[in-house]
């Protein structure tokens, strides 16, 4: 019974303070409408059409394998991918390509054909232009050649030289113009529309931030009872310690509750934020969110002994995680990235846009397993040093 007295307590208590739910309920939702507004274009999907590439070839090999590679050049199929032109040197193809009269460069050299007969290691050299996504579409272009070339070197290395011998007899190009199709295909991307808004995007990244936030209050108001010394008076009554910590963390998670409430039905009802169908796994998702904030909370309590260093170490956790996680713009590929593939926030939003998305139940729950296993594990963290450590004076 005393449980849920305090739970009680606090929870009035909390709401008594405007400026922390000003912080908890206002905030987000402005920074969810700030954010969303302003970079809405950065996060809008439009098909583009690709224009073709112009590439120069530098055709230095004369062997068995030359008819298949122009064969593929010059196949109809690549014709709204790549314009090939043939040049004499290398020289004189990065001159073209420097003074714009190219957009790409390809130079095959005379032994490209004996060394995949003889099943060593062969390679093309791609001179790349300025345009980074033209570069892109000739380099799978050409990639797609050089993969089934691979796949010739692999037979001739497995079964010898008879091999060989069959290769050198199909030098055609019907074999190889082939697997160009399934490297580069033209197509609507936004037609499925599977892609998630700005808003979206940041309901999702602010509510999981804030909702870590309020294991802040939860902490600072652990240690407030300390500092105000009525932990001592509070220690004294017949009540087990524990039951006044759980207490306590219960009335701050409950109001963490409220707000998860609170922004994902704000942003229905008022920024139109489709968070999908599967309301009940949204909030399983805020319950480990949640849980992991209180536990968090508890640990930095019970470990630092100030006001000051609680505040600035939780604060320096959450913005980290929020930023590693791309919690406040999207971060390209890189070490970065792979740093927030360990953070808390980068499981709890990538569940909330599988959700978003409607993405497969496999997915789904393997990104809600990640994340129960995180929120359990600084539970189980948070138990450990409590038994240590205790909750008092």
């Amino acid at each position: 019974m005393s449980l849920w007295i305090i739970a009680k307590y606090e929870v009035l208590r909390m709401f008594r303070m405007r400026y922390v739910m000003a912080i908890q309920f206002v905030m987000p939702l402005l920074l969810i409408f700030i954010l969303g507004s302003a970079l809405s274009g950065a996060f809008r999907v439009e098909d583009r059409t690709i224009k073709p590439v112009k590439v120069d070839i530098v055709q230095g090999d004369t062997g068995a394998l030359k008819s298949s590679i122009e064969g593929f050049l010059h196949s109809p199929d690549l014709g709204n991918l790549i314009q090939t032109s043939t040049v004499q040197t290398r020289d004189q193809a990065v001159k073209r390509l420097k003074s714009g009269a190219s957009e790409f460069a390809l130079i095959i050299p005379a032994d490209f054909s004996a060394l995949v007969m003889a099943g060593k290691e062969a390679e093309w050299e791609m001179i790349f232009g300025n345009d980074y996504e033209q570069n892109l579409t000739a380099e799978m272009v050409l990639r797609s050649f050089l993969d089934n070339v691979n796949q010739r070197q692999a037979i001739v290395i497995a079964t010898g030289s008879e091999a060989a011998a069959a290769m050198q007899s199909q030098g055609s190009s019907e074999h190889v113009a082939a697997p160009a199709a399934s490297h580069v295909k033209l197509g609507n991307l936004a037609a499925n529309n599977s892609q998630y808004s700005a808003m979206q995007y940041y309901a999702a990244s602010m509510l999981v931030m804030f909702l870590l936030y309020s294991g802040l209050s939860t902490a600072m108001t652990l240690q407030g009872e300390k500092d105000k010394h009525t932990l001592s008076r509070l220690n004294a009554m017949p009540i087990h310690e524990s039951t006044i910590l759980l207490g306590k963390v219960l009335g701050n998670a409950f109001i963490a509750i409220c707000q998860a409430a609170v922004i994902v039905g704000t942003t229905v009802m008022f920024y139109h934020v489709d968070w999908g169908k599967s309301y009940g796994v949204l909030a399983l998702i805020c319950f480990f969110v949640v849980v992991a904030s209180m536990s968090l909370a508890v640990l930095t309590t019970l470990i630092v002994k100030s006001s000051k260093g609680i505040s600035t170490i939780f604060q320096m956790v959450v913005l980290t995680m929020s930023f590693l996680s791309g919690g406040f713009t999207p971060l390209p590929d890189g070490f970065l990235r792979q740093i927030g593939n360990f953070t808390l926030n980068y499981w709890a939003m990538q569940s909330m846009y599988r959700i978003m998305l409607g993405s497969e139940t496999s997915v789904l729950a393997h990104h809600l397993l990640v994340l129960g296993c995180i929120s359990g594990g600084l539970l189980f963290a948070s138990f450990i040093v409590y038994r240590k450590a205790g909750y008092h004076e």
